[in-house]
């Protein structure tokens, strides 16, 4: 039989793997355009905003999906769910990615759910945070990373999940 940490390894691989499908669905239907991970890069160069959207995830898994890009990148997903015009101000593009995150980790809810049989995870709504020299930081979580590279953008899909209860957060 295998013992907890194999268990909880292959758990966490099915979870990411839906959270990467999601992402790659909502992509396409927001943007048209087909992605799949790509290599490990970074999207920090210099005099570049940092933007990133922190969804929670609660149930029987506990964790959350952080989504990372840049200021720039995230205003490309905003215009392209405004039909390509042009933002009218800086709240639009939180509006934007925030409904964004929703439909991305709604979708990775639906199909974790579904492939679980039951509701194995909730989430919460979406945090927006973007500054120059950004870092998310949540200890005692174990993270997988997905790498997206399209014509809108670099993107990262970081998904963390706590082996323990709320109060190891």
């Amino acid at each position: 039989m295998e013992n907890t940490t194999e268990v909880l390894e292959s758990k966490f691989d099915t979870l990411f793997g839906l959270a990467k499908r999601s992402f790659e669905e909502i992509m396409l239907e927001v943007t048209g355009e087909a992605i799949q991970a790509d290599g490990e890069f970074s999207i920090q160069p210099e005099n570049r905003l940092s933007l990133s959207i922190i969804i929670g995830i609660s149930g029987n898994t506990n964790g959350r999906i952080l989504l990372n890009t840049s200021v720039d990148y995230g205003k490309n997903i905003a215009v392209a769910m405004n039909f390509g015009d042009p933002l009218e101000n800086e709240e639009d593009l939180h509006v934007y990615l925030a409904e964004f995150a929703n439909m991305f980790c709604g979708r990775a809810a639906t199909h974790i759910n579904n492939a679980f049989g039951k509701r194995e995870i909730w989430i919460s709504p979406p945090a927006i945070f973007s500054a120059k020299d950004l870092d998310i930081v949540t200890p005692n979580v174990s993270s997988m990373k997905a790498y997206y590279e399209c014509s809108l953008g670099k993107f990262i899909v970081d998904m963390g999940f706590s082996e323990n209860t709320y109060d190891e957060f």
